[in-house]
């Protein structure tokens, strides 16, 4: 028996009872047994992960503790694995090979060290942690860490369980694209869940070419009484047969698909209306007099001309001739598909394509070249791209020089000459001569690989709109099929005879257009988003596009939108008493972390300064501890100044200093406010709670800013620069470009309450800036963020809704262009393809439209539709971009 039964059964009188048990209540006798059969189940399980532990342990393995890496070993038997490190105080190119030949100097373990940016590629065996080689580097004085990728894919190998993943990051990319090509394709193939689209595969052009030669003759003898012979309509019924049948098949299929899924299929009412007038017409010949010898048959135009008295009506040609409009048609409207697919075969850079490599072999051994695939590239690596062949890679040229033309990926319609220490993209063509460039970005983080997910989400955008217009346009077709009818009857019913009634009813059938309806707005706005993306401007939406066309007024953020190059120290004054250099030194020291371009160009003057200073009483280092910036911007730390003791001795002491950019000269002297005012940025610099002063810094304009200001203002559109600088100043660089309203200093923080304030004000605001200013892009009627150096990140921030990446100020008014005449083609659309409609059900319904008439308007509808939206490429063409692009996008890239 368990102790906890025998504390329950009564004791004999020579045992006395135990004293935990004396006096307990039942409660306390149930809760201890509660907590003894806890601990047993506890033993139990322990005892049992024991046991399977013993048996999936190999034989003759201790039961010490085992490693991660060494399960992954024993797992993988002697398998090797890649990794990459971050290497961090590599000060010199003898660094990295010291690094170099640490790692290599372990067993079965190749690296290679790449000085700039600090990388080092590793192959190591399974049993070999990362943390030993790392322990070896930091042995020598080089931190070192895993990189964001190697760890994800080393916990990914270290499970116990590991799932079947691609064996690189490029494959998984490749799989889910094709699964969304699967997905998209059979979308196609089986239509929207709203509405049924003929199927293009069937709509060929042999079928078209054999409707038509059939189809000739039935037209020339139905139209022309004079070459109708005995049994002809016996003849032109055989023939008719086939085109209906045969030709009509991907008519007739979506619609009966169409009725199967109680659905609405576009040509559903066109497909209706060639069975029925075969039908018509075979039923006349077969049981009526039309099948007799002799019969002949005068074509009739209107329906109140129809002869009651005549014995019988054919529609034979009308059959034939809606099939062949039909399929000629649908021939002709493409909807943009090939060319769009042609647009992104540019900007993919097959994972499995090989490129030259200059890589070490081994530690001692010289660099030599190698044949790999891309996806193997490693960042740092140096990749040679010989003349006529697409850049691979984002990265920096490091050897050679040739002309480089970029405009796929936003360069620019001019190819531009690349060089050493240029920045060139993947998907860029390398015309004259070799260059080297070192990997900064492969696969899906280069530039290209961004540009291509963002006209693919815009084209999904650009998709759900279209399937919108889609199920309005599906409309027309039940209501046709229901006026048609009760058009026969009433027609039959008031003229007496059939075949007028049924020459207006199909005339209803054939007129209406739903497929021009439904790409009254998709087609241009296809067009607009590809147009816009090959200048180097990428549009999110068709709201975007809306917004960018009734744009009222556009705000610019100065700095880096409307100035090109490295800002530049362009004075430095002191107060009366103070050494300038000292007041640089200080501004250099407070700013050293900072990445901002005015930053950068104190930190660069600041060293300048310090290089070619002979000495002095301005101390070489200044320390700054506990730098803080403010919500206004200033940098505060405490800076080691030289100060003069009451004993008139000078000593360093920390001292409060520093440094912002002045919203108004109140606080600065006569002397210090002209400095200020007199051209650049100003910056002042005080400690110790006085001013001791000031600095101004400046870059150059851009080139066309003037010319796109003047374009802007023409076009009817406000321009405003918001900046932190006084008025004054802000006032005398906005007049240089000629624009209308200043909005002056305002501190980074309240920028974006400022465009709130125009948006209030009942102004539609297009905000340009950078990454800095991404709140002012989020609240902004659009978000226009330009950066010629835009990355995978800044390409898909949520905050702006346009990117452009020429980093022009003349692609604003460009994309204002380009959206007002994006929305100008489909408003015309639209009314045009209601306006169509509406027209030809009132004059089928009064007779006066023929069935082959309505076929043709309906067909030239379409058509008229595709032509005004193909229109936009030869407005955005007089840029002089349109004709090259066009012809490589019908290379395929």
């Amino acid at each position: 028996m368990s102790p906890s039964t025998n504390s329950r059964v009564p004791a004999a009188p020579k045992d006395p009872e135990p004293a935990e048990s004396r006096g307990s209540t039942p409660e306390q006798d149930r809760a201890r047994d509660l907590r003894e059969t806890d601990e047993r189940v506890t033993r139990a399980i322990d005892e049992a992960k024991l046991a399977a532990a013993k048996l999936v342990r190999p034989r003759g393995r201790a039961d010490g503790d085992e490693s991660l890496h060494q399960r992954l070993a024993r797992r993988t038997g002697t398998g090797l694995t890649s990794f990459g490190l971050v290497l961090e105080g590599l000060e010199s190119a003898l660094e990295a090979d010291e690094a170099e030949r640490i790692l290599a100097g372990f067993p079965g373990v190749r690296a290679t060290v790449v000085y700039q940016p600090g990388r080092a590629w590793v192959t190591a065996p399974d049993d070999i942690a990362p943390d030993v080689l790392i322990a070896a580097l930091a042995e020598h004085g080089i931190g070192a860490y895993l990189t964001r990728n190697s760890l994800r894919r080393r916990a990914t190998r270290l499970d116990a369980s590991p799932r079947r993943r691609p064996a690189v990051p490029a494959a998984a990319q490749q799989m889910a694209e094709a699964r969304v090509r699967r997905r998209e394709a059979a979308q196609r193939r089986e239509g929207s869940n709203e509405a049924l689209f003929t199927a293009r595969a069937l709509v060929t052009k042999t079928r078209f070419v054999v409707s038509l030669l059939l189809s000739i003759p039935v037209l020339v003898l139905s139209l022309h009484v004079p070459w109708q012979f005995d049994w002809w309509q016996w003849v032109c019924a055989g023939l008719t047969t086939i085109v209906a049948l045969w030709g009509g098949w991907p008519f007739h299929r979506a619609m009966l698909a169409s009725m199967r899924r109680r659905m609405s299929a576009l040509d559903g009412a066109s497909a209706a209306a060639i069975l029925l007038a075969w039908a018509w017409s075979l039923g006349a010949i077969v049981l009526g007099d039309a099948g007799k010898i002799g019969f002949t048959t005068t074509p009739t135009w209107f329906a109140f001309h129809y002869d009651r008295s005549s014995p019988a009506e054919l529609f034979l040609d009308v059959a034939c001739g809606v099939t062949v409009l039909l399929l000629g048609g649908r021939l002709a409207t493409r909807y943009n598909r090939v060319r769009t697919g042609a647009a992104m075969n540019v900007l993919r850079i097959p994972a499995d394509r090989h490129v030259t490599v200059v890589r070490k072999a081994g530690k001692a051994s010289k660099p030599e070249k190698r044949r790999v695939p891309i996806a193997e590239l490693n960042i740092g690596e140096d990749v040679l791209v010989p003349p006529g062949q697409i850049i691979p890679v984002d990265g920096v040229v490091v050897g050679g020089a040739s002309r480089v033309d970029s405009r796929v990926v936003g360069g620019g319609p001019v190819p531009k000459e690349a060089k050493v220490n240029s920045r060139v993209w993947a998907g860029s063509l390398n015309l004259d001569q070799r260059l080297k460039v070192r990997v900064a970005r492969t696969g899906s983080k280069t530039r290209a690989a961004a540009i291509q997910r963002w006209v693919q989400a815009a084209i999904r955008e650009e998709d759900a709109a279209h399937q919108v217009a889609v199920r309005s346009a599906s409309v027309l077709v039940p209501w046709s099929m229901l006026l048609a009818l009760v058009a026969f009857g009433i027609w039959w019913l008031v003229s007496g005879g059939a075949g007028g009634a049924f020459a207006v009813a199909l005339a209803i059938l054939i007129g209406i257009a739903p497929v021009a309806l439904a790409m009254s707005t998709s087609t241009a706005l296809r067009i607009g988003i590809l147009s816009a993306a090959e200048r180097g401007i990428l549009i999110r939406d068709a709201e975007a596009f809306r917004s960018l066309a009734c744009a009222d007024s556009v705000m610019f953020n100065r700095v880096g939108t409307l100035t090109a190059g490295e800002m530049h120290v362009l004075q430095v004054a002191a107060v009366e008493g103070e050494n300038p250099e000292l007041v640089l030194r200080v501004a250099g020291a407070l700013m050293m972390e900072s990445d901002h371009p005015v930053s950068a160009a104190i930190v660069r003057a600041c060293r300048v300064s310090r290089d070619t200073d002979p000495g002095g009483d301005v101390p070489h280092w200044i320390d700054v501890h506990h730098v803080e910036i403010d919500d206004d911007g200033a940098f505060i730390g405490q800076a080691e100044l030289p100060v003069v003791t009451s004993d008139g001795d000078v000593e360093k002491r920390f001292v409060e200093a520093s440094l912002w950019r002045p919203r108004d000269m109140s606080a600065l002297d006569e002397r210090m406010a002209v400095v200020a005012m007199g051209g650049g940025t100003p910056l002042v610099i005080s400690w110790r709670g006085k001013v001791r002063g000031v600095i101004t810094v400046g870059e150059d304009i851009k080139p066309d800013a003037v010319e796109a200001i003047d374009e802007l203002e023409e076009m009817g559109v406000d321009t405003i620069m918001i900046t932190r600088d006084p008025y004054p100043v802000a006032r005398r660089f906005a007049d240089r470009l000629g624009i209308s309203r200043v909005y002056a200093g305002i501190v980074p923080g309240r920028k974006a309450a400022a465009v709130r304030g125009v948006h209030s004000g009942g102004e539609t605001v297009v905000m340009v800036g950078g990454s800095d200013v991404a709140e002012c892009l989020r609240v902004a009627d659009v978000g226009v963020m330009m950066d010629a150096d835009a990355g995978v990140d800044d390409l898909e921030i949520e905050e702006s809704d346009v990117v452009s990446l020429r980093s022009r100020v003349s692609s604003i008014p460009e994309a204002i262009s380009l959206a007002r005449d994006v929305t100008r083609t489909m408003g015309g659309n639209i009314a045009f393809a209601w306006g169509y409609n509406i027209a030809v059900l009132v004059l089928s319904v009064a007779g006066v439209l023929h069935p082959l008439i309505a076929a043709l308007l309906m067909v030239a509808s379409g058509l008229w539709i595709e032509w005004r939206s193909r229109r936009l490429n030869r407005i955005m063409g007089r840029g002089g971009i349109r004709p090259a692009l066009s012809r490589r996008f019908s290379r395929g890239g």
